[in-house]
């Protein structure tokens, strides 16, 4: 079987083969005359009037309005723009304030994590030690264990959640990378 003989619409395959500079229209006519009546042939007309509309959206994520809008605001409330200021000041003010009482907090609970942990730590040993001297060894090493093991899970959690915290706040504060490589000066051999 050849080629032409093998492909589905064989009957367009000669035709269009033969005569190469005949129109495509004429070799539909031929071929599927029901296919080119099918199409209309009349453009059809444009309506009379267009109706154009333009929507505008406009976003800003600056704490303070554009200053056409400062302006706009002086026209309609009297010392607009500078209530606007003083509030965003304000709010500036009360935000650097906020953060200082937190970081005093973590600092203050952190210090207090490890004054405690001092405390059961040598409270622990102590009593380890204790037991032991009385003729009480194995009592003294299960409580020495069980109080440093648990001195230092508490330290490795607290380290994996300040670690867990900081590549969450990565983001926020450093600008992101360029996505390309950066070229880097090759080192000259200083034996040459």
């Amino acid at each position: 079987m050849s080629d032409a003989e093998s492909h589905p619409n064989s009957n367009l395959v000669p035709a269009a083969q033969s005569q190469p500079d005949r129109p495509i229209a004429e070799t539909v006519k031929e071929q599927a005359p029901d296919i080119l009546d099918a199409i209309p042939s009349e453009k059809p007309e444009p309506p009379a009037s267009f109706k154009y509309e333009r929507h505008e959206i406009s976003m800003r994520s600056a704490p303070l309005p554009d200053p056409k809008e400062l302006a706009a605001y002086n026209q309609i409330i009297p010392n607009g723009a500078e209530r606007i200021l003083k509030m965003a000041e304000n709010q500036s003010a009360h935000r650097i304030e906020i953060e200082k009482i937190a970081v005093k907090s973590q600092q203050r609970q952190g210090f207090c994590g490890q004054l405690f942990g001092l405390i059961i730590g040598l409270s622990g040993l102590g009593l380890a030690t204790y037991a032991a001297v009385e003729g009480q060894p194995w009592f003294g090493g299960t409580i020495s264990s069980g109080t440093l093991g648990s001195l230092v899970a508490a330290f490795l959690v607290s380290r994996n959640n300040q670690k867990r915290e900081l590549e969450e706040k990565k983001p926020q504060v450093e600008p992101e990378q360029p996505q390309f490589p950066l070229k880097r000066k090759k080192k000259r051999d200083r034996n040459r």
